[in-house]
């Protein structure tokens, strides 16, 4: 599925080199048969010998192969390729939630609730290749990043990647880069870090970000710096840490430790949600804009993120604790219910941090009265808990929006604006807007602003009226 269309606009873009089309495309050369990132150095080609791909998988099923120059694996998400289907985008993120347990497209669709002959179908007819193409390429994106990054070996390297077997992570890895694993590895073991590079478009208000994150920070578990964002996390059965610091090439560095090989897909992905790396400011900038009185205060706050969270549990917790109080109030309460009922982290004595976030298991076994809690939040914090254990309730981008909103709704104490702010930040569902906030409402009053012309963007409009002093 190559692109027909607008390819002098897509060549423009190329000859610019332009950041901000990182990851919206690829360009494919057809003399040497490899494509490449619309960044990438290397001397331009002719138009009539290139060709266009919005997905890296579209470019290697036309027989093309990834340059190693520019490294397309290592390129920023994009939401373009997945299509307008919010079953696409599901099904996406959970190929990465899922990715160790290598789900085959029959259990893939059963999980979205569509049959495997549709969602065949759905692939082919939005992207131009097959579920398990897309998949595949994922794998092979994170693997290549480990061999660079990482000190893992090539085996812990194929398991976290999602391959279920040696050889067929080695046949699959040479078969994309006509290089083997062992080969791609340049540093020795002994001197490599355990850490990963996640690109993302220009610009980034990383200030802001960090500003927002550093405000609501819990002691004992997040520690955000000026120009770094620490904490401890849990999957799964896995405990781990990880230090994100961005530096000046659109790209963020990863240090993280972990207490045993795991699904290093799910671990990116949630990543990348905290940071809302695969946004596409250009797009949403020029979306917003439309609304003439809001162009002051774009052209102010360039490439403004939604920050997310590493788990959708724990953003719901917040956000219920955070009812009706300050947010420095709502910190200190958050950080009594880490100490008290967080397991503590005894794995790594280099590791400052002490505490990681409660489970719903410790949430429903805690006394919540002792840490300031009103009975009403206590009894709400406590029905979310049970439906989250029961896993009656999934809180990340895998979830069917309306049914998350319908049990959410269905918990007392949980209204509107928690819905919806459960939506932007664990959900990352564009579109959503805290209507009934207080804040929101004065400005949208004061600036006499339309937030329906924000669609399908209204949480990033959101995000810059709560930026604006």
């Amino acid at each position: 599925m190559s692109i027909t269309y607008d390819r002098q606009e897509f060549y423009r873009a190329h000859l610019s080199r332009d950041s901000r089309f990182d990851g919206q495309f690829f360009v494919a050369v057809k003399t040497t048969m490899i494509y490449c990132r619309p960044i990438c150095p290397a001397r331009k080609a002719h138009l009539g010998n290139l060709e266009f791909f919005l997905h890296a998988a579209q470019a290697e099923k036309a027989g093309f192969r990834p340059c190693l120059r520019c490294r397309p694996e290592t390129a920023p998400g994009s939401t373009a390729w997945m299509g307008t289907s919010a079953t696409i985008q599901r099904a996406i993120r959970l190929m990465d939630m899922f990715a160790a347990e290598e789900l085959s497209v029959g259990e893939l669709a059963k999980k979205l609730g569509v049959g495997e002959r549709w969602l065949r179908e759905l692939f082919q007819q939005q992207i131009g290749v097959s579920p398990s193409a897309i998949l595949r390429s994922k794998k092979l994106d994170i693997a290549r990043n480990l061999l660079d990054q990482s000190s893992l070996s090539i085996t812990d390297i194929a398991f976290s990647s999602g391959f279920q077997s040696i050889r067929r992570f080695n046949d699959a890895f040479k078969t994309r880069f006509q290089k083997t694993p062992s080969a791609f590895r340049k540093t020795p073991l002994s001197k490599a870090r355990l850490g990963l590079q996640l690109s993302y478009r220009t610009p980034y208000a990383w200030d802001n970000l960090m500003l927002f994150l550093k405000h609501r920070a819990i002691a004992h578990l997040e520690q955000v710096d000026h120009d770094s964002y620490q904490r401890l996390i849990t999957y799964g059965n896995i405990r781990g840490w990880f230090k994100a610091t961005p530096n000046q090439h659109g790209k963020i560095a990863v240090e993280f430790k972990l207490n045993k090989p795991a699904n290093i897909l799910e671990f990116v992905a949630r990543l990348k949600n905290i940071f809302d790396l695969d946004c596409d400011p250009m797009a949403i900038e020029n979306n917003l804009a439309e609304d003439r009185k809001l162009i002051p205060f774009l052209n102010q706050y360039r490439g403004l993120r939604i920050p997310g969270c590493w788990d959708g549990f724990e953003l719901a917790v917040r956000a219920i604790i955070g009812q009706k109080i300050s947010v420095k109030a709502a910190r200190t309460v958050l950080s009594r219910l880490v100490e008290h009922c967080g397991e503590q982290q005894c794995w790594d004595e280099s590791i400052k941090l002490t505490h990681f976030f409660p489970t719903p298991e410790n949430i429903l076994s805690a006394d919540l009265t002792r840490i300031g809690l009103t009975q009403s939040k206590v009894a709400s914090l406590k029905q979310l808990a049970v439906q989250v254990a029961n896993k009656n309730l999934i809180l990340d981008g895998t979830a069917n929006l309306e049914e998350v909103s319908r049990k959410l709704l269905a918990i007392k104490g949980i209204g509107p604006w928690t819905v919806e702010y459960i939506a932007m930040r664990a959900l990352r569902h564009p579109n959503a807007f805290p209507a009934t906030d207080l804040e929101l409402q004065k400005k949208i009053l004061r600036l006499r602003l339309d937030p329906e012309k924000w669609t399908p963007w209204r949480a990033y409009g959101a995000m810059l009226l709560w930026n604006i002093v």
